[in-house]
């Protein structure tokens, strides 16, 4: 007689539940689909390529007009792993006007897939809303060299005007009052 176990469950993250909740599907790691190759996604997103490209929507422009073809291509590079080339010493290699060098293997390669496959503008922008969704999905964390934000709440806020802000809450402790004296 064959026993039967079950798998242990995978541990649930607050990526999980986050993605669950907002109707997210997860991908498996950092890395998106495209014509059937995988293509790992950026650690994260700047905000001037989304910028760019949210001003080209406004004024009108899409992929028939140069300035909304550049907005897009900005932010499909942006999504796409580059990481900075490093020397011997784990420095950033430098050109002659001190812009910092990257890997561009990956970005090549989604490139010379959509050219191949003569991708069009659903096909590129659908990777980006992909790409985008996961990232949105990750877990924040603070960045290197920058100071801790300040508290959302001030020393003097009471749990009792949370309670009172929503219907129900009664009882609860705000997440911002957790761990305080």
């Amino acid at each position: 007689m064959t026993r039967l176990t079950m798998a242990p469950m995978p541990e649930a993250t607050t990526q999980t539940a986050q993605a669950a909740a907002e109707g997210v599907v997860e991908s498996d790691g950092d890395y998106v689909d495209f014509f059937g190759e995988k293509f790992r996604l950026a650690d994260r997103v700047g905000i001037m390529p989304m910028v760019q490209f949210g001003y080209a929507s406004k004024k009108g422009l899409d992929s028939d007009d140069l300035e909304g073809l550049a907005a897009m291509y900005s932010l499909i590079r942006s999504v796409i792993h580059r990481p900075p080339l490093l020397d011997d010493e784990g420095q950033k290699v430098r050109d002659e006007n001190g812009k910092a060098l990257r890997d561009e293997r990956e970005w090549f390669r989604f490139v010379e897939l959509a050219e191949d496959e003569l991708a069009d503008g659903d096909d590129v922008m659908g990777f980006v809303n992909r790409a985008m969704e996961i990232m949105a999905a990750r877990p924040t964390a603070r960045r290197e060299g920058s100071s801790p934000s300040s508290p959302q709440t001030s020393e003097t806020s009471k749990p009792d005007s949370f309670s009172r802000a929503i219907p129900g809450a009664d009882g609860l402790t705000p997440v911002s009052m957790l761990g305080r004296g």
